[in-house]
C-alpha cells in the first residue's frame, strides 16, 4: 500500500490536489443502437478478417481508459471521442496487417525482449509515465514496485478513488507494453525491408553528381497563362490523356460520395433575448440578496462559468468580468451587461479578496490513524517534529509518502469548481509563506504542509458570476423546424433544391468525395445520424431533416449526388481535377512551338516571353519562377545532363512551358567514395521508409480493409 502511495504521489497533481475522480465514459449511445434484428455484427474487415462490434468495443473501451488517465481526469469532448475511434481503428489495421506480415515471415517478439526494453528505459514511450524517478526519468525498479503492490492490494481496504486510479494506471501499463511489443515488431519487419535496400554503382555516380553538383541556369519561359482559354479546345481524347498520366493519383482505398446539403442555423429570436434579459434582472436582484450559501445559488442560475470557493486571479477569470473588477467594491453587484462577443448576458458579484500565488512549492504528509484521538496526537506530533527543523522527506518515507516538494501552478486549479476540504486545502497554502508550516485539519485526515517556494503574489477575487448565452427557445426552434420542413416538403428531388434553394433562406452546399470515416456531416457535431444515412442512400436521394450540432441548433438535410466505389475513380468523376492538366498540355502543345529550334537570342524576339536566371540549381531544387508564378520541380532534371551552354528540348512545366541551360557549373571538390555514397543513400532510404511510414501504408494499400464502423459507432 505505501509503495502504491509513493507511486501515486509521482501521477497527476491535480488529482492529489482537489480529488477529481476519473470521470466515467459514456460513449454515446453508440451501443444502443446494436439491436439483433438489425443484423449488424460488425465493424469492417482487414485483410478478409472481419471485426466484430464486441471486440471493436473492447479496445475503444481500453483505449479511452488509456486516454482519459494521460488527460488527468479532463472530460472528453465529442472531438476527442471520435478521434479515440479513428485512432483505435488505425490501430487494429495496424496491429492485424504487421501481425500477418511478420506471422508469414516467422518474425516474433519475445517477453524477453520486452523486458529488456524496459529495463533500458530509452524507448519513447516510456517517457511520460508517472513510473519516475527524483530525476523524471522513467524508473524500471519504480515500475516492479507499482505492479507488485497492485497484484497484492487489497482492494477493500482502498478508497473507490484511489482503486480506479490504480486499476486505471494499471491498464495504462499494458497499453504501453503492448505498445513496445508492437513498436519491436515493427522494428524487426523494417530492417528486414531494409536489409533489401542494396544501391548499385550507377546509383551511386548519380546521386554523388546530383547532390553536390550547383549549376546557375537561364531559363526562357512562356507561360500558359499567355493563351487564353477559350483559345483551347480540349477534347475527350485529352482527358483521357490526362486520366491515364495522373491515374495513379485517383486511386481511392474506401467508397466516397458527392452530396449536398443544407446547413440551417437555429437563430435565438429577439423576443429570446428579451425573455433571458428579464431572467437576468431577476437574477441580478436575488444576488444582491444572497449572503451565503453561493454554490447552491450559482447551480440554481444556469451560469456556465464555474463558481468556486477558492480565491481566483484575474487571468482566470473570464476577461468581461476581469476587465470590471474595480468598478466593484466588496459584496457589490455589477450588472447585467451584454457581450456581444459571447452574444451572453452576465452579472457578478464580488464576495471577497484575497492575496495568494501564482505557484507554490510545498511538501506534504497525510496523517490517518484508527480514531481521531490518536490522530490529532500523531499530526501535532509530526507537525511540532517539521517546525523545529526535523528532515520533512525523512519523516513523510516512515509513513510510506515520498515528501517531495511539488510546484502547484494557480492555472491547474483557479478554472475548476472548488469547495469543501479542497477549497478549504488550496486557500490555506495560498495564505502560508516561504518556509511556514502548517497542520490542516481536512475530513478523516490531517494535512502536515511545508511552503518551500513560492512565486509572483498575487490578488485574487472570490466571485460568483452568473453568465447566460443568449439561446433560442422550443418556440423559435419549432419555428425553424417548420420553416425548413415546408421547404423541404415543395422540393423533394436534388434537382428542385438545386434550382430553388438560392432564391429562399437555405444555401445548398456542396461537399464532393465525402467519406463514412468523416465522423460527421461537414464538421457539423453530433450530425453522425445524417452521416449514416448518406452511406445508405442511393444516388438523387434526400434525406429528411436531422437536428445536429452541439446544443442541437442545426438543422440537416443531405442529398446524394454521385456515389464512387473504392478504386480508381471514373472519368467522369475526375474531370474536373484532370481539366487543369489536360488544359495545360494543350497550351504546352501551341508554345512549345514558339521555343522549339530556336538560339536565346532568337527566343529574345518571341512575344511574351521571359527570362530568368536561377542560381545553384541542381537535380532536386525546386526553380521558382517569377512569371508564372510558379514553383518548376522540372528545371534541375531538363539541363543536369547538359554541358554548359547547351539548350534543353521544350519542356512543359507546372505553369508554363520553357527551355532551359546551364551557363555555369560549380563542382564540389569532394573525392567520390563509392562505399560512403551506397550507405548514404540507404540511409535515407531506409529513414524515408520508416518515418514516412511508407512501408506500413503499403501493406494497407495492398490489403482490401472495409470499414464500416459509421453503422454502428
Amino acid at each position: 500500500m505505501a509503495t502504491l502511495q509513493k507511486i501515486r504521489s509521482k501521477g497527476p497533481l491535480l488529482l492529489i490536489v482537489i480529488g477529481l475522480a476519473m470521470l466515467a465514459f459514456i460513449l454515446g449511445d453508440a451501443w444502443k443502437i446494436i439491436r439483433p434484428n438489425q443484423g449488424v455484427q460488425y465493424v469492417g474487415t482487414i485483410d478478409g478478417k472481419k471485426i466484430s462490434a464486441m471486440d471493436f468495443q473492447s479496445e475503444l473501451e481500453n483505449y479511452t481508459e488509456v486516454v482519459k488517465f494521460t488527460m488527468q481526469g479532463q472530460e472528453l469532448t465529442e472531438d476527442m471521442n471520435n478521434s479515440i475511434k479513428d485512432q483505435t481503428w488505425s490501430m487494429m489495421v495496424r496491429n492485424n496487417l504487421l501481425e500477418k506480415a511478420c506471422g508469414a515471415l516467422g518474425i516474433t517478439v519475445t517477453d524477453a525482449e520486452v523486458r529488456s526494453v524496459i529495463e533500458l528505459g530509452q524507448d519513447p514511450v516510456l517517457a511520460n509515465t508517472p513510473f519516475s524517478n527524483a530525476d523524471g526519468q522513467f524508473d524500471a525498479d519504480n515500475l516492479r514496485a507499482f505492479i507488485a503492490g497492485y497484484s497484492s492490494l487489497d482492494r477493500s481496504m482502498v478508497s473507490p478513488d484511489e482503486l480506479a486510479y490504480y486499476d486505471s494506471m494499471y491498464k495504462y501499463w499494458l497499453f504501453i507494453e503492448n505498445d513496445i511489443r508492437s513498436g519491436l515488431l515493427y522494428s524487426k519487419y523494417v530492417s528486414l525491408i531494409n536489409a533489401a535496400i542494396v544501391p548499385n554503382s550507377i546509383a551511386a555516380k548519380e546521386s554523388f553528381k546530383n547532390r553536390l553538383e550547383r549549376y546557375d541556369v537561364l531559363m526562357a519561359s512562356l507561360p500558359y497563362s499567355s493563351i487564353s482559354d477559350d483559345d483551347v479546345t480540349l477534347t475527350n481524347s485529352d482527358l483521357t490523356k490526362a486520366y491515364e498520366k495522373n491515374k495513379e493519383s485517383l486511386r481511392t482505398y474506401s467508397e466516397s460520395r458527392d452530396i449536398y446539403y443544407i446547413d440551417y442555423a437555429i437563430e435565438p429570436s429577439d423576443a429570446d433575448r428579451q425573455a433571458l434579459l428579464a431572467e437576468i434582472n431577476e437574477i441580478t436582484t436575488q444576488l444582491e440578496e444572497q449572503t451565503d450559501d453561493y454554490a447552491a445559488f450559482m447551480r440554481r442560475s444556469g451560469s456556465v462559468e464555474t463558481f468556486s470557493e477558492v480565491a481566483r486571479s484575474t487571468k482566470n477569470l473570464p476577461e468581461d468580468v476581469a476587465a470590471r473588477l474595480d468598478s466593484v467594491n466588496a459584496n457589490g453587484v455589477f450588472g447585467p451587461y451584454y457581450n456581444e462577443f459571447e452574444d451572453s448576458y452576465t452579472t457578478f458579484k464580488v464576495l471577497g479578496t484575497a492575496n495568494g500565488y501564482d505557484s507554490i512549492q510545498f511538501a506534504l504528509i497525510q496523517v490517518v490513524a484508527e480514531d481521531e484521538a490518536e490522530m490529532t496526537r500523531l499530526s501535532d506530533s509530526i507537525y511540532t517534529a517539521v517546525s523545529k527543523g526535523a528532515d520533512f522527506n525523512a519523516i513523510a518515507e516512515k509513513y510510506g509518502q515520498s515528501g517531495e516538494a511539488q510546484w502547484l501552478g494557480a492555472d491547474a486549479y483557479e478554472p475548476a469548481s472548488i469547495s469543501g476540504d479542497n477549497a478549504l486545502y488550496l486557500n490555506k497554502l495560498n495564505s502560508m509563506k516561504k518556509g511556514e508550516v502548517a497542520n490542516l485539519k481536512v475530513t478523516g485526515a490531517n494535512l502536515i504542509l511545508k511552503v518551500t517556494d513560492v512565486k509572483t503574489p498575487v490578488k485574487k477575487y472570490n466571485v460568483a458570476i452568473v453568465k447566460r448565452p443568449v439561446e433560442f427557445s422550443s418556440e423559435t426552434s419549432n419555428a425553424a423546424y417548420n420553416k425548413l420542413s415546408l421547404f423541404i416538403a415543395q422540393n423533394t428531388t436534388l434537382d428542385d433544391l438545386k434550382a430553388n434553394a438560392d432564391d429562399s433562406d437555405f444555401h445548398l452546399l456542396y461537399l464532393p468525395r465525402f467519406e463514412s470515416f468523416s465522423n460527421n456531416v461537414a464538421g457539423v457535431a453530433k450530425s453522425h445520424d445524417a452521416l449514416r444515412w448518406a452511406f445508405g442512400a442511393q444516388e438523387g436521394e434526400v434525406s429528411n431533416i436531422y437536428e445536429a450540432g452541439n446544443a442541437n441548433d442545426r438543422l440537416l438535410v443531405v442529398a446524394v449526388d454521385k456515389i464512387h466505389p473504392k478504386g480508381y475513380l471514373s472519368m467522369d468523376a475526375a474531370n474536373s481535377m484532370l481539366y487543369l492538366d489536360a488544359l495545360n498540355g494543350k497550351k504546352f502543345d501551341v508554345l512549345k512551338d514558339k521555343l522549339a529550334g530556336k538560339t536565346i537570342d532568337e527566343l529574345k524576339s518571341v512575344e511574351g516571353i521571359a527570362f530568368d536566371t536561377i542560381k545553384y540549381l541542381n537535380f532536386t531544387n525546386y526553380a521558382y519562377v517569377a512569371s508564372s508564378r510558379a514553383n518548376e520541380i522540372a528545371v534541375g532534371p531538363s539541363v543536369s545532363n547538359l554541358a554548359v551552354d547547351e539548350l534543353s528540348l521544350p519542356m512543359q512545366g507546372t505553369g508554363c512551358a520553357f527551355v532551359a541551360k546551364k551557363i555555369s557549373v560549380e563542382n564540389n571538390t569532394t573525392a567520390y567514395d563509392e562505399a560512403a555514397e551506397k550507405l548514404r543513400i540507404q540511409t535515407l532510404d531506409s529513414r524515408q521508409l520508416t518515418s514516412s511510414q511508407q512501408i506500413f501504408n503499403e501493406l494497407v494499400i495492398k490489403a482490401d480493409i472495409e470499414d464500416n464502423r459509421y453503422k454502428i459507432f
